[in-house]
């Protein structure tokens, strides 16, 4: 019965009495039939006609007063935050007006609609209290996005009123002071690929390569040059001969991610769920990586972000890939430059490449560390593939199989 009442049985009618949803259109339905039974039948239906008219005027034009004798402000206390953190949001409303300013709600600008329900009426939102004429109020509450992105949505947020009688919804757009972006959510990954090092500095060490400064790494027999002063004398007595200490070599790894973003790599049906994925990977990638002091270059199309060892270099990236989304008209991006699917500079430097793509995007992709979002059973298994991971995989699943393979 339920699934009765509820289904839509004429959607292509839904444009020509979807209006009769206002309330405000039903009463100036019952308006103007009142009126013409008044002048027909009996004029003492006018004084219906007379009060009709007057809830009309006070449901539209209280609501229409109240919102332009209001100004709002919205701000965060943070410019970023990483996925499933609270950001906490502030709105500041002054009301200029003597009127006292009731109903009022915030109903667009931190929730993200698909285009099949954009269409529709929501009823997500804020509401906030009564605001005192010639008073200002601020109002403050954690927010925590369900989705990566820049915030507000479409940098934009609107408050409205339909006090007193929902007849109508007076609007007004809020000044947006400062945004916040919201990083994809991310895995830790554990070691790197096999690659070589390079450039070496000071403050940052390798525990794969032996050298001269850092942590110690163990003890092995003396070699011909080795210093003296690397002697682990216990040792020695112990073993009777001499044995010394090996430490780790300062070092950086130079690492590029490309992110495939092209509309032939991303199918329509399953668009979405593949490109948040893929978006998902190449966070965790670069993060881990930048985390194990890699110099991190991020390329998505034709951008490519080259993120140091700086404060603000993973921001940056990671900025970048919150905001990431594929072009409307959009080729084979994101191939990777030289035949190995390393640029020049990268290959001198003697880094590696990974590549995140999906299999229809696998052909136009070249190197060793190609990374490969798939529905289960929905893709053939693609052989030169060096991970696969399911689309519908939690990131949990992507650590293990990172685990493995380096």
């Amino acid at each position: 019965m339920a699934a009765a009442l509820s289904r839509d049985f004429c959607p292509s009618a839904n444009r020509w009495v979807y209006w009769l949803k206002n309330p405000f259109w039903i009463l100036v339905l019952a308006t103007g039939g009142s009126a013409l039974c008044g002048a027909l039948l009996n004029p003492m239906i006018f004084a219906l006609t007379a009060m009709l008219v007057a809830v009309t005027l006070v449901g539209v034009g209280l609501p229409w007063l109240a919102i332009r004798g209001i100004s709002c402000d919205v701000m965060f206390d943070v410019k970023r935050v990483r996925f499933g953190e609270p950001a906490l949001v502030r709105l500041r409303i002054r009301n200029r007006s003597w009127l006292p300013v009731l109903g009022l709600s915030c109903i667009d600008g931190f929730t993200r609609v698909s285009k099949a329900t954009a269409a529709t009426d929501s009823d997500d939102g804020l509401a906030f209290g009564r605001i005192r004429g010639r008073a200002t109020v601020e109002y403050t509450w954690p927010f925590v996005a369900t989705v990566r992105g820049q915030y507000p949505v479409n940098d934009s947020v609107m408050v409205e009123t339909s006090f007193p009688f929902g007849l109508y919804r007076a609007q007004k757009s809020a000044a947006v002071v400062g945004r916040l972006i919201v990083w994809p959510e991310t895995v830790q990954l554990d070691g790197l690929p096999d690659s070589v090092e390079c450039e070496s500095v000071d403050d940052h060490f390798s525990d794969r390569r032996a050298g001269e400064f850092g942590d110690m790494l163990g003890t092995r027999l003396f070699r011909q040059g080795d210093s003296l002063r690397r002697v682990h004398w216990a040792q020695t007595a112990r073993q009777q001969s001499l044995i010394v200490t090996e430490r780790q070599a300062p070092v950086t790894t130079v690492a590029r991610v490309v992110l495939d973003l092209s509309s032939a790599s991303h199918p329509l049906d399953r668009r979405y769920q593949s490109l948040e994925q893929c978006v998902r990977v190449a966070a965790s990638v670069c993060y881990s990586l930048h985390q194990q002091h890699c110099r991190v270059e991020l390329k998505i199309g034709d951008q490519l972000i080259v993120g140091g060892q700086q404060s603000g270099a993973l921001d940056r990236i990671m900025d970048a890939l919150a905001t990431a989304n594929i072009p409307e008209a959009s080729s084979a991006t994101g191939t990777p430059d030289g035949p190995d699917g390393l640029s020049a500079s990268v290959r001198e430097a003697g880094g590696f490449c990974v590549t995140i793509t999906t299999p229809p995007g696998i052909h136009a992709m070249k190197g060793p560390h190609i990374v490969i979002t798939s529905d289960d059973g929905a893709e053939p298994a693609v052989p030169t593939a060096w991970l696969t991971l399911s689309t519908a995989a939690e990131l949990s699943e992507l650590k293990r199989l990172w685990k493995e393979r380096v």
